[in-house]
């Protein structure tokens, strides 16, 4: 008896610190797509922010790859050095070689520190590079492109610390397109590769790309698509089939599965393509710029100017969700963009080159309405804290309509019942943008709610809402 009442003691001491753990854990519920929200009603639509110049800055020397928070605030950021050694001619391929710098920032413009980590021997290198952690296992990998016989080589570097690096024995580990992104999928706790691929097609206008004589069809040209591949360490692949041969020596391309390759569909113009994606995890979602392309009849049998860019957004890093077809996520630049972004103050910002683009901190996706709508988030623990919104009311696009637009809150318990004290009439949000908008209930927080399991149910018209956060 004594056992079991100490052991039932036991059990409640570590019930009540889980509780009280869970009452600690800041809350973040971003809106992205349909599995952010539940119990809908109206017409809500999912939509993206394109990013905005921040500012011009001094070019760093260097192409950014991949930005880690540090303790101190400030942010580890490795990047690449890249310089062409002899050119390419009809002999020899172009030698060139490439050096990982690591260095420091605070402000996403001012880079300190700077220091070369790694130098590669001279060779047959191409520009493309990926470079991403394993936050399991505490490892960096980085991918490089060689050209040899059968087209890219993807060539694997591992490195412990950022500082000391080594090539994968076994590489390459396989053949694909020349533009590439990585990263490290927490849902999935696998790396994710995203590759511009080929697929065989029936191109209006033709341009650079191959005929595939394998095929017997001459109007079958090479159409850019994007290939997905994950690896629980960055050694062995799914899936681990290479491309076929890039320059269709012999005719032997072949189509590959329609399940290894993401393709546009029929929502797409027909000549749309995706040139590459640059793709980073962002909280418990990954967020991915795609750059589109489109052959041109004014550039015949030439490589076509580039199309825009734009937000895909998934859950886990292979199925992705495109609120942002038409809305070019650069704005006025059309880019691409090769790391993850750094979180500074307020501000997401991405570097191109001696530009710092970015936009307000969650702000990539959102969940609008157009006339009245309503919606549930998911349930959390809420925490010893207050709410805060970020939106904008009214939406950008719709400032016309300030004076209707709002956006209203209750606080639904476990069972989807209104808590008293907390009915959305007592919380209303009018003309208003920011990251950080009180919620409040007649000026009570839900902080008096602590520990508790709730969730919110949002009522907005022509309003943006992009996240809820604890502070």
């Amino acid at each position: 008896m004594k056992t079991r009442k100490l052991l039932q003691a036991a059990l409640g001491v570590v019930a009540a610190l889980s509780l009280a753990a869970q009452a600690q854990a800041p809350v973040k519920l971003l809106f992205s797509t349909a599995q952010d929200l539940t119990n809908t009603w109206g017409q809500l639509q999912f939509g993206v922010t394109p990013l905005h110049l921040v500012t011009n800055c001094a070019n760093p020397g260097f192409e950014l790859s991949c930005c880690l928070p540090r303790a101190d605030g400030a942010w580890d950021v490795y990047g690449q050095v890249f310089k062409q050694v002899s050119p390419h001619n009809d002999q020899v391929r172009e030698t060139s070689v490439w050096s990982v710098v690591h260095a420091t920032t605070r402000d996403g413009v001012k880079f300190e520190n700077i220091e070369t980590v790694f130098t590669a021997e001279p060779g047959p290198w191409t520009f493309n590079h990926a470079l991403a952690y394993n936050s399991d296992k505490k490892e960096f990998l980085l991918l490089k492109l060689k050209m040899d016989n059968y087209g890219f080589r993807y060539t694997a570097f591992f490195s412990p610390d950022g500082r000391n690096w080594q090539e994968h024995p076994k590489s390459p580990l396989f053949y694909d397109g020349d533009a590439i992104s990585l990263f490290w999928s927490t849902a999935l706790h696998r790396f994710v590769l995203v590759s511009k691929s080929l697929q065989p097609y029936a191109k209006r206008f033709r341009d650079h790309g191959g005929a595939t004589p394998s095929l017997k069809n001459e109007n079958l040209r090479d159409r850019r698509v994007l290939a997905f591949r994950t690896s629980a360490d960055g050694r062995a692949w799914e899936p681990s089939d290479s491309m076929a041969d890039v320059w269709n020596r012999g005719g032997q391309k072949k189509p590959r599965p329609d399940g290894v390759l993401t393709m546009p569909d029929a929502s797409d113009p027909p000549d749309l393509e995706f040139y590459s994606g640059n793709g980073f995890w962002y909280h418990d979602r990954c967020y991915l710029m795609v750059l589109n392309y489109a052959a041109s009849p004014l550039a015949i049998r030439k490589h076509g100017p580039q199309l825009d860019t734009e937000w895909w957004v998934g859950h886990d890093g292979l199925r992705w969700e495109r609120p942002g077809r038409g809305v070019n996520a650069t704005g006025a630049e059309v880019t691409r963009l090769t790391h993850n972004p750094l979180l500074i103050g307020d501000q997401l910002l991405l570097h191109y080159g001696n530009r710092l683009l970015g936009m307000p901190r969650d702000r990539v996706s959102f969940v609008s309405a157009r006339a009245n709508a309503e919606f549930s988030t998911r349930a959390f623990t809420m925490p010893q804290a207050d709410l805060v919104l970020n939106a904008a009311i009214p939406a950008p696009e719709r400032a016309f309509v300030a004076a209707s637009a709002y956006v209203m809150a209750d606080v639904l318990d476990e069972h989807g019942q209104i808590i008293p004290g907390f009915e959305a009439e007592k919380c209303v949000l009018q003309k208003a943008d920011a990251i950080d908008l009180p919620l409040r209930w007649a000026g009570k927080s839900a902080r008096e709610l602590a520990g508790r399991t709730i969730s919110l149910r949002f009522h907005l018209r022509s309003a943006n809402l992009y996240a809820v956060t604890s502070k």
